[in-house]
């Protein structure tokens, strides 16, 4: 069973929240300071909090509900203030100044990941992109993911946006089909490269970490991610990827036992047949 959250500070997750309420009829219920929705298929939650502070989230809520994975329904902020709606796993490196902690991972939910992103119907004037790991919460066991809207509060209470989103999570939280999973290092924070893979590929994504991690990234931590990805191999973004952050990866991958492929071999090795 996967469990929707949604925060009541938060205008895109509200956004969200009320367009699927129109489309899936609930049961609701409040228990302790959440309002709780029981969808047909699959459950909602609404939290006061900020979702980037939500750790340990599925520990309280899993002393009176069933589910085994979690999409946050958020906003998304960007300088650029750029219409765009996003998708990406949570964790930090070195620093943790927007929830979490530091050097630690959420468990991701890559099948649920590609399933929203072949789901999504991205509206005309927007634009649709994966993102590197970052912010928190870090503190869930149980798979999640993080699919918003932004950049600003006009494109956070767009409907259009919302019902977009909406219905991808939808169709997502049915889905039970599964991909060929991977970890990826390497390129920018709106990771172009591991978008386009997922779009067009049979390979999805756990964990990405951006050119911007370099510096802090470690073999150890590269293994972590891979194993809490339940990933089959690494994919590297092979036009930014040095050959000091190359080392790092391949002392991972002979640790693992796995093998490490550049992004241009992925598309050409999985693409998907239509």
């Amino acid at each position: 069973m996967k469990l929707v959250v949604f925060s009541k500070d938060d205008l895109a997750s509200q956004n969200i929240k009320n367009f699927i309420l129109t489309e899936v009829s609930a049961d609701e219920k409040r228990v302790e300071d959440y309002t709780i929705y029981d969808f047909d298929g699959f459950l909602g939650v609404e939290i006061r909090e900020r979702l980037i502070y939500a750790d340990f989230l599925d520990e309280k809520l899993s002393k009176f509900l069933n589910f085994d994975e979690i999409i946050f329904a958020s906003r998304h902020s960007s300088k650029d203030g750029r219409k765009i709606l996003t998708a990406h796993f949570t964790g930090n490196l070195d620093r943790a100044d927007y929830g979490g902690r530091t050097y630690s991972l959420a468990k991701p939910s890559p099948d649920t990941l590609k399933n929203y992103v072949l789901s999504l119907d991205v509206p005309d004037d927007f634009e649709f992109s994966l993102e590197a790991t970052h912010h928190g919460p870090s503190e869930i066991k149980k798979k999640s993911l993080f699919v918003e809207i932004g950049s600003t509060e006009e494109e956070w209470k767009d409907e259009v946006a919302g019902e977009a989103v909406g219905k991808a999570i939808i169709e997502a939280v049915k889905s039970e089909k599964e991909w060929k999973k991977a970890i990826s290092v390497g390129g920018t924070h709106y990771a172009p490269r591991q978008t386009e893979i997922v779009l067009e590929t049979t390979v999805t994504f756990g964990h990405i970490f951006a050119k911007y991690t370099f510096e802090s990234l470690t073999p150890e931590f590269l293994i972590k991610a891979y194993e809490v990805s339940e990933a089959e191999f690494i994919v590297i973004d092979e036009k930014s990827v040095n050959a000091k952050v190359k080392e790092k990866i391949f002392t991972a991958a002979q640790k693992v036992g796995t093998e490490v492929l550049k992004s241009k071999e992925v598309k050409r090795s999985f693409k998907i047949e239509r």
